[in-house]
């Protein structure tokens, strides 16, 4: 406790100190702040389950505090603390300190940029790129408030950057022919320490380069592998996975449509050296895809097609958000027995603990109920087929209507010589009611997203087919009621239905025998809230939702839970 208090005395002091010589010595503070209360209640009718809890009550409050020094115009520092206290540590006992991230920054001879510490780096879709899953695409109004935070805490960002802790220089050199501009990349991350004893440094390093040889035309080279660094342990064994691209891409504007074309090809390698056992994986990519945009109607279309092999592996590209092989922490276990309850739509949209921060070599556990067709993103391997979006925008901002779809198969049959196919759709319509109606001042949005994904294939060696479904809608509101206060709805539904053979891998990714998946699932998210707008950066929640999972394939209790929340969020 006495700790505590110094500690927060020390901060504020530190504070105080900041704010009176921000403008002199160049410091800065800024960073956000939280505070979020769950109030959840367990319902499920079933005789199997008299035990479980059915009310608990969750929380914390957080101050992430950002210190910003600027000695000089090249160079910043920046280290920011997380204060953290969950509801029920009284009198300080449950504080936690933590270091949020600490980096350095600058340039030195005026074009060569580097950073120290904690990096946001991506390359391209095939190398080093954060991918959002399929249940994460599509937010709404009422999960999304607490999957923002989720996201935050984790460093996921709109521009699908991975954070990583480590070093990276950045540099340019321009021509006066030929070539307009030459772009250098480059990085390496410690993704896993030694031991000192059976487990090496495991490294994750790469970059790019990119000849931007007119206003039209760039083409790139895209490298990045994840390594064990030899000697730092007594292993004998090491992992490589370099993943070696090539990129072009082509814009041009024929009047009021502008035109883009671009292609990325390469090849990856996944291996063990010293391991007599451990196979050598070695597969290719390509991708190519055009898009046109006409200005004058807010037209766009992009069509796509790819070709990813079977063997294909690439660490940085196919490792996915959430771990589905872990358990939720709310209502963990469940029924009589105990069982471990299996994650569902409150769990991806609000449990931090299910996520994923480090690169993870080989292919990770994913969920069929959550996107079958492409669960590593645009780098899933064994998938070729066609992509197709297309989006209207409104000029005038009174509506946004898009499709997409994706139709995609197996290269290689999995257990049989037939292959799989896969189809991915949805469509989206959002409507500014308010803008259709000139005597109407106040804010009234609505939308909807319908959406399908299959999974099928007919084989006469297998006597039950493969067909595997999902759909997926969402509805969403936000009305303006007064000032800075808005009603806000969601209604969200998710099924999945029917028989899929799955891979099972070994530890070295190879598929080594095939299980039944066999479901026929229904999970709903309804909710209802007030949010209260102070300005752009702090907002007041106040949201009712209720969950309800259900399989009646599967030997699992169904139940809902409703829950409360208060969500303050601050950024500063």
């Amino acid at each position: 406790m006495r700790n505590v208090k110094i500690i927060t005395t020390g901060l504020l002091s530190l504070l105080l100190s900041i704010s009176a010589y921000s403008q002199e010595k160049k410091i800065w503070v800024s960073g956000a702040a939280r505070g979020v209360m769950y109030a959840d209640e367990y319902n499920s009718s079933s005789e199997n389950d008299s035990t479980t809890a059915r009310k608990l009550q969750s929380g914390h409050a957080m101050v992430d505090l950002g210190v910003n020094i600027q000695p000089n115009e090249n160079i910043l520092i920046q280290s920011m603390v997380r204060i953290r206290n969950d509801y029920g540590g009284f009198w300080g006992s449950g504080v936690t300190f933590d270091v949020r991230q600490l980096y350095i920054k600058g340039i030195i001879g005026g074009f060569l940029r580097y950073q120290l510490g904690d990096i946001n780096y991506k390359l391209s879709p095939y190398t080093f790129q954060n991918n959002v899953g399929l249940v994460n695409k599509y937010q709404s109004n009422i999960t999304g408030i607490p999957l923002d935070q989720l996201q935050y805490d984790l460093f996921y960002n709109d521009d699908n950057t991975w954070r990583q802790q480590g070093a990276a220089v950045d540099f340019a050199l321009e021509f006066s022919k030929i070539v307009d501009e030459v772009e250098f990349n480059i990085f390496t991350t410690r993704n896993r320490p030694s031991d000192q004893n059976t487990i090496d440094d495991r490294l994750y390093s790469g970059g790019s380069m990119v000849i931007k040889q007119s206003k039209n035309l760039n083409l790139g080279l895209q490298y990045a592998n994840l390594y064990d660094y030899s000697g730092t342990s007594n292993s004998t064994i090491f992992l490589r996975n370099p993943v070696l691209t090539a990129s072009a891409e082509y814009t041009r504007t024929i009047g009021k449509i502008d035109f883009n074309m671009g292609l990325e090809t390469g090849r990856s390698t996944l291996e063990w050296s010293g391991d007599d056992l451990a196979p050598v994986l070695e597969d290719y990519f390509y991708d190519i895809s055009a898009s046109a945009n006409h200005k004058k109607t807010g037209l766009s279309a992009n069509v796509s097609y790819r070709d990813v092999g079977a063997n294909f592996r690439s660490a940085g590209a196919q490792t996915i958000q959430v771990n589905y092989d872990r358990a939720p922490i709310a209502y963990q276990r469940i029924g009589n027995d105990q069982e471990l309850r299996a994650i569902g739509l409150m769990d991806v949209y609000r449990d931090a603990s299910l996520y994923q921060t480090q690169i993870q070599a080989g292919l990770m556990t994913y969920d069929p109920r959550y996107d079958n067709a492409t669960p590593y993103g645009r780098a899933t391997p064994n998938r070729r087929g066609v992509s197709l979006e297309v989006e209207q925008n409104d000029l005038k901002k009174r509506w946004t209507v898009s499709a997409q779809t994706e139709i995609l198969s197996d290269i290689v049959g999995q257990g049989t010589e037939a292959l799989k196919g896969y189809n991915t759709s949805s469509v989206f319509i959002g409507l500014n009611i308010d803008k259709f109606i000139s005597a109407y001042s106040k804010e009234l949005f609505i939308s909807a997203r319908l959406g399908m994904q299959n999974t099928s294939r007919s084989d006469e060696e297998i006597p039950e087919k493969v067909d595997l479904q999902t759909n997926f809608n969402i509805f969403d509101l936000r009305a303006n009621i007064a000032g800075g206060l808005d009603l806000i709805g969601e209604y969200r539904i998710w099924k999945t239905s029917g028989f899929d053979m799955q891979a099972e891998r070994n530890e070295y990714s190879q598929i080594i025998d095939y299980s039944e998946y066999r479901i026929d699932y229904n999970e709903s998210v309804i909710g209802a809230g007030l949010q209260y707008n102070f300005n752009s950066e702090s907002r007041l929640s106040l949201m009712w939702q209720t969950f309800d999972w259900k399989d009646n394939a599967a030997d699992a209790l169904a139940y809902d839970i409703s829950t409360w929340t208060i969500y303050f969020t601050m950024n500063f």
